[in-house]
């Protein structure tokens, strides 16, 4: 079920009726009903396996805890995550390592064909977010981080919660479960902010997000022949990732709210930012952290020296590309976010010998900020072309189009000054989406809606008449697919 369909529409005014009228626990068994409706709306088959994944991190937290013969909490804890990472596993890499094994064994001569072995799989929706959420309760129990759950229900409600099942945040078990076992409390200020974020994140999705899809797919359709447009249609998909990952969180932490809970932010502003690794401290906040938490650190994290702390950086941004999809693409587009955050770590000596003496005069400071963002963006859209093209050759015609074929193509775009409506209109959405960046940046106006009322009236008032005139019904949000 997507958030932007009018079935969900239909299904959170029935989930809302019932709500707010049952019992602490009445409200809890609607809950996992609702998130096992929600989820089972794609497919019902796809319940079970979230409900596997449930009952056996139920247990194994609770087994864990309760022995303290080491090689027993080993022996749970690898079950809980032989069970997710292999249901993850053959889900979500099968076909791919099968295809790339046939690959490897044709070129040395024997004759295997991938699709005798391939089995097509369809990925779960959702199953890299929530097999990565029970994991971490796993983990943080055998870390004697967090005690384990006693009560199943709230288990399976934090496993499947309807709001941010699908494409996160991936929430921890010592933030949300907890807010479970508490009575129910709805304030005022949790409504006004709820309704203000679902209407901000239906309206950046409908207005900006898929109106950008739209402009841009038909250049992903094809080889990249024009250098101008292939690199006008790689920075407006930068845009439209960003409106549109971001909208459904706006969206998931608005119904949260209204459900009387707190989901962690998964975005701090990230659109406008000097450098990639400060873009990803607050670009996917709790996968970012996940990663760090889960692996940067086990690993070492920058304990063990300059040239340890770079590898384990290489390491997790190239498991952050797999995660994202089974592909080339996303292997090198991991691989360059980490290519990236290591240069920017290797050059910050010398960069500092630029900004320290540019930091003197406000002019200068902010002329320089802003071409540190403006480089930061170019590198970013450039790294996500592996992201967006459907394919390897795809990709690479991209690259040979844009950063091969010499100036004079550019040239005479500019002389001829001609671009394709579509891509005109990406570039004044980009434009809008940096000017509201930058007004909650430096006025913080979420802060004044939310605090003004008469504010408020008017700006959801005017969401929801721009929601209604575009309609609800676009593309799937782009982190579905993962």
């Amino acid at each position: 079920m997507l958030f932007s369909s009018k079935v969900f529409v239909l299904f959170l005014a029935v989930v809302l009726a019932l709500y707010y009228g049952l019992s602490d626990r009445g409200k809890l068994w609607l809950l996992l009903v609702a998130s096992y409706v929600f989820y089972g709306f794609w497919d019902p088959e796809l319940c079970t396996l979230i409900f596997l994944s449930t009952a056996v991190d139920f247990v194994c937290g609770a087994r864990i805890a309760a022995t303290e013969d080491p090689r027993r909490r080993k022996a749970w804890l690898g079950l809980s995550l032989g069970v997710n990472l292999g249901a993850l596993g053959f889900f979500k890499y099968y076909d791919f390592f099968v295809y790339e094994f046939a690959m490897a064994a044709q070129a040395v001569g024997f004759a295997v064909s991938p699709d005798d072995w391939m089995l097509k799989l369809v990925l779960p929706v959702g199953i890299s977010f929530y097999t990565f959420q029970t994991m971490s309760y796993t983990i943080d129990i055998y870390r004697r981080q967090f005690t384990p759950e006693p009560s199943f229900l709230r288990f399976a409600i934090y496993v499947a919660f309807f709001p941010q099942l699908v494409a996160g945040p991936v929430e921890r078990a010592q933030h949300l479960l907890p807010q479970f076992s508490r009575p129910f409390r709805l304030s005022r200020a949790m409504v006004f902010e709820g309704v203000f974020l679902i209407l901000l994140g239906f309206v950046k999705k409908t207005v900006i997000a898929d109106r950008i899809a739209r402009d841009i797919a038909p250049f992903y359709e094809q080889l990249a022949e024009s250098g101008p447009e292939a690199a006008m249609s790689m920075l407006a998909f930068t845009t439209q990732i960003y409106v549109d990952f971001s909208s459904y969180s706006d969206i998931a932490i608005g119904l949260g709210l209204l459900l009387g809970y707190s989901i962690r932010e998964n975005f701090d502003l990230p659109f406008v930012v000097p450098s990639i690794p400060e873009r990803w401290r607050r670009w996917h906040i709790s996968m970012s952290h996940w990663f760090r938490d889960y692996i940067f650190i086990p690993l070492g994290g920058s304990r063990k020296g300059e040239a340890r702390t770079n590898l384990n950086i290489l390491i997790v941004m190239f498991l952050s590309g797999l995660w994202h999809g089974a592909s080339n693409n996303f292997v090198v587009w991991g691989l360059g976010n980490g290519a990236t955050m290591v240069g920017h770590r290797l050059l910050k000596p010398y960069l500092r010998l630029i900004s320290e003496p540019l930091s003197r005069h406000p002019v200068t400071r902010i002329g320089y900020f802003y071409l540190c963002c403006l480089v930061t963006y170019g590198m970013i859209s450039t790294i996500n072309i592996f992201f967006r093209c459907p394919d390897w050759p795809t990709a690479l015609s991209f690259v040979d189009a844009i950063f091969l074929s010499g100036v004079k193509p550019y040239v005479a775009y500019a002389e001829a000054w001609y671009m394709p409506q579509g891509l005109w209109r990406s570039m004044w959405l980009t434009l809008a989406v940096f000017v509201g960046h930058e007004a909650q940046r430096y006025l913080d106006v979420k802060r004044l809606i939310l605090e003004h009322r008469g504010l408020w009236v008017v700006t959801c008032g005017v969401a929801f008449w721009v929601v209604v005139t575009f309609g609800i019904a676009g593309p799937e949000f782009i982190y579905f697919q993962f």
